[in-house]
């Protein structure tokens, strides 16, 4: 399952009563090699790019994030392994093994691990970290803006963690996380369908660029996730040569 969640009325009403401060300025920090301790578990960043930023979550089982929002970014998330329970303010889901949810700009949402070894990506359209609006949280963190370094380690061996350089990428290296192979591509066909194969195993995401029709209409850009039959609904779906691919395939 896919799904995409528009902002509601409820989630404005909310974000304009909310303390945090929404405006925290360019955050310069570079992530990479660094793990973000949480209450819930932990995340680090796995890719990113100046379009989109990669992070995986490691949730223990029955703790979850807060209920939070993004005023100025879009949020993709996929679940890699386990099993999830995905809120927002109006709304739930019970998500498996690659499903997916769409948050658009400031929809308040939260994840639950309902299994042990939890784990979910996010694709963070733009990367912008501080971006973040906590309303309620299990670990009183209501209102607080993200973690500080104290929360941080470079200790990476003790943690699942995985990165992808840009060599890697270039030569098409394959990992693997539980029961998830992931890659990326850069596409070399003006067609979309032609860039990706493998039927109903995979999730993809546009990391560069974006997908239009033979009329030049613009269908949706970077960071969106979707899979072959999704493409099946449009015809003569076309993408810009060079552009980053994300794939997610099941074992």
């Amino acid at each position: 399952m896919i799904k995409r969640i528009f902002v509601s009325e409820t989630d404005r009403s909310n974000l304009s009563q909310s303390k945090t401060i929404q405006d925290p300025g360019p955050d310069y920090f570079n992530y990479k090699g660094i793990v973000v301790n949480k209450p819930w578990g932990y995340e680090y960043l796995m890719f990113e790019n100046d379009y989109v930023a990669i992070w995986m979550l490691h949730l223990k089982k029955d703790h979850a994030t807060s209920m939070h929002c993004h005023p100025r970014k879009r949020a993709s998330m996929i679940v890699i392994s386990g099993k999830v329970l995905a809120s927002t303010l109006n709304q739930w889901f019970e998500l498996s093994h690659l499903d997916g949810l769409i948050y658009e700009e400031g929809v308040f949402h939260t994840s639950k691990a309902l299994s042990d070894d939890t784990m979910i990506m996010e694709i963070e359209t733009p990367p912008i970290k501080k971006d973040l609006v906590r309303l309620k949280d299990n670990y009183g963190r209501e209102n607080k803006g993200y973690e500080g370094k104290s929360q941080f380690s470079k200790e990476l061996k003790s943690y699942k963690h995985i990165f992808f350089e840009k060599k890697e990428i270039k030569q098409r290296i394959k990992k693997k996380i539980n029961n998830t192979i992931i890659s990326f591509s850069e596409c070399t066909s003006d067609y979309l369908h032609n860039a990706i194969n493998g039927g109903n195993k995979k999730l993809y995401s546009i990391l560069e660029e974006k997908v239009i029709d033979h009329k030049h209409k613009f269908h949706f850009g970077v960071g969106n996730i979707f899979d072959e039959s999704f493409i099946k609904e449009y015809k003569d779906v076309r993408i810009f040569k060079n552009c980053l691919l994300l794939m997610l395939e099941r074992v």
